[in-house]
Parts: structure tokens; sequence; C-alpha cells
């Protein structure tokens, strides 16, 4: 994963770094854009199910912390607007959409607070001074702290895309967040669109090419949709 400098909490936890950060994203989105067109482009690991069918395409990611709080940052304040999120867990997911931009993108330790001008949520994502204190308390948070990450591309019955985002996990394999980006086949209000909106790649495509390596691709473009909308 691509790690952006200057996102520390003092200008993350201000309001007015919202606009600065925008351009400032910008900017560093057209300059890792021409950064990776020169790199081999990332390949997926392919994970399947029982029958040996290919369920999903997955991306491993840096876990570092800085370099996840800038993937997040990224996200949540360039596509606020076109995500779902939330942890996907044994029995129950939440699917929860940003009231606004964020004000508030701030470290504080461990845990990274991502704030909508009240509205907010907290996330261990670690630091790069972990295992320097008790070691009991090391144990626990190192329990707490992300172990995987990785961008994903779900396939349907017959092998084709139909969702896109990312996932974070914790030592336990439990999710901590996973965020489902701008989908052809999803209307706003978790509605089914009769026809794909294929511009809403957009965000995959920018996403893939800034941190994967990897063009445009018109396999992207080929599912029907959800199994149970294309039967």
């Amino acid at each position: 994963m691509r790690s952006e400098p200057g996102f520390d909490r003092a200008r993350t936890g201000n309001p007015a770094f919202l606009t600065g950060v925008h351009n400032k994203l910008a900017e560093q989105t057209a300059a890792g854009d021409a950064m990776t067109k020169s790199k081999e482009q990332r390949e997926p690991t392919i994970e399947r199910g029982p029958n040996g069918r290919a369920q999903a395409h997955r991306w491993p990611m840096s876990t570092d912390p800085g370099a996840l709080r800038d993937f997040l940052a990224d996200v949540f304040t360039n596509y606020w607007d076109q995500i779902i999120f939330g942890p996907i867990i044994d029995g129950a997911a939440y699917e929860w959409t940003c009231p606004g931009p964020p004000d508030k993108i701030e470290q504080d330790g461990e845990f990274l607070t991502v704030g909508f001008n009240g509205p907010h949520f907290h996330i261990c994502l670690g630091t790069r001074e972990s295992g320097r204190g008790d070691p009991v308390l090391e144990a626990k948070m190192h329990a707490l702290r992300p172990a995987t990450a990785n961008l994903f591309r779900m396939l349907d019955g017959k092998g084709a895309p139909n969702s896109w985002g990312f996932e974070m996990r914790n030592a336990a394999g439990v999710s901590m967040l996973t965020i489902f980006f701008a989908n052809p086949f999803v209307l706003p209000g978790d509605r089914l669109a009769d026809e794909p909106d294929w511009s809403k790649l957009l965000m995959w495509r920018e996403i893939s090419l800034r941190y994967l390596g990897r063009k445009a691709e018109a396999f992207d473009q080929t599912s029907r949709g959800f199994d149970y909308q294309a039967a």
C-alpha cells in the first residue's frame, strides 16, 4: 500500500484539514497514477469455495499503521458519498453510509477516529512504536490490531465481478471493517438497479490503479449483477 505523508494528528483533527487534504490527495493521486503506470500490475490471490469455484479476487495490502491511516483517509475523504461500510461478522452485517464528508480524521495512540460532525467511529490500527511497553498490554493490543487487509473483487456464480471493496480483519480473523465501493448494480437506498451504471466503476478503477498498478479492465463489466438478480 502506498503511504502518503502528512496525515498527522495535528492536521487531521482540524476541520480545516478537509479542503487541504482533498487538494493534496488529488495532486498525489495524479502523481501516484503516473508512478503506478510504470510498475508491473499486481495480480490477485484467488479465493475458491468448497466446489473449487472462484469466489473472489483479493490483493493483500500493508497493515502498517501509517499506510492504513492514509488509505482510509483517502477513501473517506474522496469517496465518502459512494461507500457503504461497517464490520461484516457472523450473524450480523453493518452497512452504513456517511452522513456527510468527514470533519475529523485523527489518530490518537493506537486508534484512528473518523468523524462526521457528531457521528464517528474508532478503529485500532496500532502504532509503529508498538511492543515497547507492558508485555501484557502489548499482547492485548496485538489481538486488537489488524492482522490482514486486502482489496477485493467478489465474483458471481459465473466468475464475473459484481462487488468491489476493502476488508480488514484482526488476529482472530474477525472483521474490523469492510468498505463496499460504488457498485454499478446498486442504487441509493440499497436498491438494485434495473441496468448497471458502469460509470460507478470509476472509484474501483482509480483505487486499483493507485494502489495495485492495475489499469481499467473490461472484465469488470462482464457480470449481470448479483446471482439472485441475474437469475
